[in-house]
């Protein structure tokens, strides 16, 4: 990524960063909304949908999601981001591989994140394409870790 989108990146996320459980907990929404069967994987599986949003498993999993974009958004344009980036993300890959996640579900939820935090910023198309980045970015990331079926490669 540019400088341009980096600033783009980092000025846009200050609007879902401030609320970070909220933020995480309405992408794990529309996620589980759109894709009911993806529930099964997270430890809140036996929650009941309209009880989720007030559930403490269910809230402190949507705020680990948003933190682990805000360490990765901080590192973006400093020295060797790229390899902390990847540092990041095969971490987060390595602790999903027990829970067999596919990559069908990965790109599941890729979509919803783009979709709430374009939603959530009122992001411009150029904006939106610079957060496409670093997403695919970060997907690159984990799916050098894992195969189709979310084992370990």
């Amino acid at each position: 990524m540019n400088s341009d989108e980096v600033q783009i990146i980092k000025k846009t996320w200050e609007i879902p960063v401030a609320t970070p459980t909220d933020s995480g907990a309405a992408i794990l929404a529309l996620f589980f909304n759109r894709y009911p069967s993806n529930l099964e994987k997270f430890p809140f599986r036996d929650v009941p949908p309209a009880e989720l949003s007030t559930n403490s498993r269910f809230r402190a999993h949507a705020g680990r999601i948003i933190r682990v974009f805000d360490e990765s958004i901080q590192v973006l344009g400093q020295d060797g981001d790229l390899e902390k980036l990847d540092e990041i993300w095969t971490k987060i890959a390595t602790s999903h591989i027990p829970r067999k996640i596919s990559k069908e579900s990965y790109n599941q939820l890729k979509e919803v994140i783009l979709e709430v935090l374009t939603a959530a910023c009122s992001l411009s198309e150029s904006q939106a394409q610079a957060w496409a980045k670093l997403v695919d970015h970060v997907y690159d990331i984990i799916f050098k870790a894992i195969n189709d079926d979310g084992d370990a490669i």
